[in-house]
């Protein structure tokens, strides 16, 4: 099914709210999908009862990313993909605050447009595909946005306007597949940063987050976005909307950052404690800042696993307690999980070639033994294996 503006148009009367809203409030399996359509065809036409259940279904799956706002709103598959999740875009719609208008480049959705808007920040959502306009208008009227947001259709490539600010969301797939060069989106990274000046060089960009560091324009702030603990995005701030030229990492919900400086920490063998530092930390390179400033040490310089002898919570990194370490032996860890009467939950890997889940059956397990998670690393460049308690300490 192909949603169309016409169809985002009808699903907005009220006969479309008729039918989607008891659908979106009741998940339907695919056991029930058959009939649930059967039943939809006999009063309305293919492509609308198509529109019905497609919606209904992607509002169910959109309530991780929007759970205030989900059931109400309005998603291709490709668009719900390719958003940020509400809290995310929340935290970067708070930089424009400042300004009295913003454009929103490649609006997708509208779901950074909602979170500008909310912010208090007029917003002109722009974007080349109808559909795409179709979406952001119904958000936002759904929303009780429609004064803050406008829509104009055009190429973000070739800009006939000033603002004073922008943020850009390039396409990041292309045929259901996820693009890791910058230069591969559309637009490219370079196309965007050409333009800049015509919202006086005050630009932010949402990337993949994968982004390598020496696609870091120097001129640029460098932020990775992390949400419950899972990497979200990357993004470049330009002009007043930088804060310095760094790389930082922020871990939401906490709201807090961590600034990458190129430091070194000490390296020396597991102590009563492992760390695993947020993934923000990890992409931003900050791992021997979170290092240094909390005590902590790596177990190995190219590995970011951190270590300490005392548990020191910290919304920067995960902890489990080290029941055991030893180098790398598969019987030899058996063994110590007989011993242990050990039951492994999960194995982690950094810097081990293993396919942790298919290495976990090679391993013993009680059935109604004590949980344990293996680590699989490097020691000193050495292969290493850590045994640890499940349970991470402070949750």
């Amino acid at each position: 099914m192909s949603l169309t503006p016409t169809l985002i148009r009808w699903l907005q009367s009220e006969k479309g709210r008729r039918w989607l809203a008891p659908l979106s409030a009741a998940p339907q399996n695919d056991a029930e999908l058959l009939p649930t359509l059967t039943r939809l065809r006999r009063e309305l036409s293919p492509a609308q009862a198509a529109a019905v259940v497609e919606t209904a279904r992607l509002r169910q799956r959109a309530a991780r990313k929007f759970p205030a706002a989900a059931a109400r709103m309005f998603f291709t598959r490709t668009s719900l993909q390719q958003a940020s999740a509400a809290d995310v875009a929340t935290h970067t719609a708070k930089r424009f605050i400042p300004f009295r208008q913003v454009l929103d480049l490649g609006c997708g959705l509208g779901g950074d447009s909602l979170a500008l808007a909310c912010a208090g920040v007029q917003t002109i959502a722009v974007d080349h595909d109808p559909l795409a306009l179709a979406l952001v208008a119904a958000n936002a009227r759904t929303l009780d946005y429609p004064r803050r947001i406008a829509v104009l259709r055009a190429d973000v490539r070739h800009p006939a306007w000033r603002a004073p600010a922008a943020w850009a969301d390039p396409g990041r797939r292309t045929d259901g597949r996820r693009l890791f060069d910058p230069e591969q989106l559309r637009p490219p990274l370079s196309a965007l940063l050409a333009q800049r000046w015509s919202y006086a060089g005050n630009l932010g960009v949402k990337l993949m987050p994968g982004l390598a560091h020496d696609a870091i324009p120097p001129d640029a702030e460098a932020e990775w976005i992390s949400l419950n603990g899972e990497l979200k995005e990357a993004v470049l701030w330009f002009g007043e909307l930088l804060r310095e030229p760094v790389r930082r990492a922020t871990i939401l919900p906490a709201g807090v950052d961590l600034i990458a400086t190129d430091a070194r920490a000490d390296v020396r063998t597991p102590g009563r404690y492992l760390y695993e530092p947020d993934p923000a930390v990890i992409r931003a390179g900050a791992v021997a800042d979170l290092a240094l400033s909390l005590g902590l040490w790596q177990i190995d310089p190219t590995i970011a696993y951190l270590a300490a002898d005392d548990l020191i919570p910290t919304p920067f990194a995960r902890s489990w307690r080290v029941l055991e370490h030893h180098p790398f032996e598969l019987k030899a860890l058996n063994r110590r999980l007989r011993a242990l009467q050990g039951r492994v939950v999960a194995v982690k890997k950094r810097g081990s070639p293993v396919d942790p889940e298919a290495f976990r059956r090679r391993l013993y397990r009680h059935p109604r033994g004590r949980p344990l998670i293996v680590v699989l690393t490097r020691v000193a460049g050495k292969p290493w294996m850590l045994i640890c308690d499940a349970v991470v300490d402070g949750e």
